[in-house]
């Protein structure tokens, strides 16, 4: 009891200017006291984990009690997470040469690294694609450069270009599927698919379409405050609100004003498909989020990480009879071993 005492009066004092600007909040929304969102705030976070952000986005001042332990908030799915994954055994969500290498047949492009390849060679893969993204080696950096050809003397320079920038992995640049570019083509817009394995067999759990809003070329959408709409799994189509990361809402692009609601994603079904395969062969995981761009005629795998962005997926507004994913969680993890 002196342990609970301690932790929620710890979270009180951290977050306390917080809480004050969501019951606030709250009262313009429902007219209730401020005091009374205030305890029952406390009340969320002791019975579900429920921080104040969480409180609001899953509308707790105004859902059914027997719903709101439906919600898996972050404390809940951290709770989950040593029965989904071994911290130390990520090395595949770290390196990009070992992750190209395992899911080489579900990029759909010419990849390289360049340290590996012959001057020819290098010069070889750059003369046939005229356009190259070069990445880093390491995952977690979002560096990015996208290198043309003809802005260099020759694809010496180009090379060289790379390579000082510390950016070895070399890729044939994507050409979108011509929906999603007229949509947003200022940077390279991402479907992302989530997957949990259970029973060695893996199921969807979420599906998100992300555009950049940048107003001049950005390859990378995460450098704009983009938006995500989150996809019907039945229907492939996206028929709510799109929400930015500071919590706008949007129903066509602010940019090129280009509706988006009831937007049906193309090479939907192929991406479910690849999402599934892949999550077949890991072994690292049993819940990944798989990042796909999407071409005229294939889906092809850009990256994969840890989900952290359950919050989104469980936005009442997106859900059926506003029932979470925690009754899901519970039924398809098995907390008896941990990896």
């Amino acid at each position: 009891m002196k342990k609970w005492f301690k932790k929620t009066w710890t979270f009180l004092k951290k977050h306390i200017s917080s809480i004050h600007k969501t019951t606030g909040y709250v009262k313009r929304r429902t007219g209730h006291l401020r005091i009374y969102t205030f305890f029952d705030i406390i009340r969320c976070y002791i019975l579900y984990g429920a921080n104040y952000d969480e409180y609001r986005i899953y509308e707790f001042y105004m859902q059914h009690r027997d719903l709101e332990d439906t919600y898996l908030t972050k404390t809940r799915h951290e709770h989950f997470e040593p029965y989904l994954y071994n911290i130390y055994n990520l090395e595949l969500f770290k390196d990009r040469r070992e992750f190209y290498k395992k899911y080489d047949k579900f990029l759909k492009r010419d990849t390289c690294y360049s340290k590996n390849l012959s001057f020819k060679q290098a010069e070889e893969m750059i003369l046939k694609n005229e356009s190259l993204v070069c990445k880093s080696v390491l995952m977690k950096d979002e560096k990015t450069k996208v290198l043309n050809l003809y802005d260099f003397r020759s694809a010496a320079y180009l090379l060289e270009e790379a390579e000082k920038s510390k950016l070895f992995i070399l890729e044939e640049n994507i050409i979108e599927h011509p929906l999603l570019n007229e949509i947003n083509p200022n940077s390279l817009n991402i479907l992302s698919i989530v997957t949990l394995k259970y029973k060695d067999e893996a199921e969807v759990v979420s599906a998100t379409m992300k555009f950049g809003t940048n107003e001049s070329y950005e390859y990378d959408y995460k450098k704009s405050d983009y938006i995500s709409g989150f996809v019907n799994l039945n229907t492939g189509k996206v028929t709510h609100r799109y929400r930015s990361r500071n919590g706008r809402i949007f129903k066509e692009h602010p940019i090129s004003k280009i509706k988006i609601i009831d937007l049906e994603i193309p090479n939907f079904e192929k991406a479910i498909k690849a999402a599934k395969k892949c999550a077949d062969i890991t072994n690292e995981s049993l819940e990944v989020e798989w990042n796909f761009a999407i071409t005229k005629n294939n889906v092809c795998l850009m990256s994969a990480n840890l989900w952290d962005d359950y919050t989104f997926s469980q936005i009442p507004e997106y859900l059926n009879r506003k029932i979470g994913l925690m009754p899901y969680y519970r039924s398809h993890i098995d907390t008896s071993k941990k990896l």
